[in-house]
């Protein structure tokens, strides 16, 4: 018995001695993982760059929303008419019709009588632009809400996209009002990039690139019904992609003058929202992990809760000091609201600290 489990376990042992020693054969794939070379970094983001450019110039793919839906079409129709031909209209018949003329006239009057001219001239301009440009333009900002609304509700019905999860109107509500917030400490902030020393400029258009692709996925977003921390996080894994996105639009806007600037980004934006609905963006896998997500909104985010902060300290002394005792159902909407606002505000993501 001891001697056939000796010779029992001297076979086996000898055995996987054997296996040990064999050579693996050609068919086994190797295991060690594969060097990435700074080429194919590179080629990464060139690559991932320009696929949010070309999905963002990707008009062919806006056909199949004018086809199936009439509302998409005449939508994008009226904006352009609105801003293209209204707007955009005005702005390039003063310009290049009735300034001119007006300069023109000035060259055939007496030399004595050319201030009346530059003056007629200038308050002329000043009141074209006071009681026609400027209303035309607060009216076409709010029509334009609504109608860039019905596009992108429309699209997306096409598209069958449903919400990921059902959240209550009132964290709705608290993250809508966050998301606000974000965009408006962002765009300061944007705005003061520009005054940085040499690099000021080019930090401000790479920011401009941003926040057009942030205005054209929102709508998407919003409605999968996302936290504001969950598109943060997103934009932050798609950074690249996001600054190709919004490179064409950023750059026509640009290149134009005052207000006909405005007027070219509303024309062009139903179909960047189209485009954003249809687009797949794309995150860097080969980059090194600290390029793979970058912290874009750290310092906005960071600026926001510290003004939330602010203001729930400010709205919890003046509770405090009330005379009367809320009743148990505003308590219950207060603890909803702060309930809301911790997950808006305070559930920053793992990058930001």
């Amino acid at each position: 018995m001891t001697a056939a489990t000796s010779d029992y376990g001297t076979e086996a042992f000898g055995k996987d001695s054997a296996e040990d020693h064999q050579a693996p054969t050609p068919a086994e794939p190797s295991r060690q993982p594969r060097r990435v070379e700074v080429r194919d970094v590179f080629r990464e983001v060139a690559a991932v760059w320009s696929a949010g450019v070309v999905d963002a110039i990707s008009w062919h793919r806006c056909i199949i929303f004018w086809v199936k839906s009439e509302a998409i079409r005449s939508r994008t129709l009226q904006c352009a008419m609105l801003n293209g031909v209204i707007f955009l209209g005005s702005i390039v018949l003063f310009n290049w019709a009735i300034g001119p003329t007006l300069e023109l006239t000035r060259h055939f009057m007496p030399e004595e009588e050319a201030w009346a001219a530059d003056f007629i001239g200038a308050a002329l301009s000043a009141l074209y632009q006071v009681l026609w440009i400027y209303p035309i333009y607060c009216i076409s900002f709010v029509l334009n809400t609504v109608m860039y609304q019905e596009v992108a509700d429309h699209a997306l019905a096409l598209k069958k996209s449903k919400p990921t999860k059902s959240s209550p109107p009132l964290e709705r509500l608290i993250n809508e009002a966050f998301r606000v917030l974000l965009n408006t400490v962002y765009i300061i902030g944007m705005n003061l990039l520009y005054y940085i020393p040499v690099a000021g400029s080019l930090l401000y258009f790479l920011h401009s690139c941003w926040l057009a692709s942030i205005y054209c996925f929102e709508y998407r977003w919003v409605h999968l019904r996302w936290t504001s921390n969950e598109r943060l996080d997103y934009f932050e894994k798609h950074w690249l992609y996001f600054a190709g996105f919004g490179f064409p639009v950023s750059v026509v806007s640009f290149l134009c003058p005052r207000f006909i600037d405005a007027g070219m980004f509303a024309v062009l934006f139903p179909m960047c929202i189209l485009t954003a609905i249809a687009a797949e963006p794309r995150a860097l896998r080969l980059a090194p992990g600290v390029f793979r997500r970058l912290p874009v909104f750290a310092v906005v985010q960071g600026s926001s809760c510290l003004l939330l902060r602010l203001f729930e300290g400010r709205l919890g002394g003046a509770a405090g000091n009330g005379d009367s005792k809320p009743s148990s159902r505003r308590d219950s909407g207060a603890a909803t609201a702060a309930s809301a606002g911790a997950s808006a505000a305070a559930a920053v993501p793992a990058s930001l600290g």
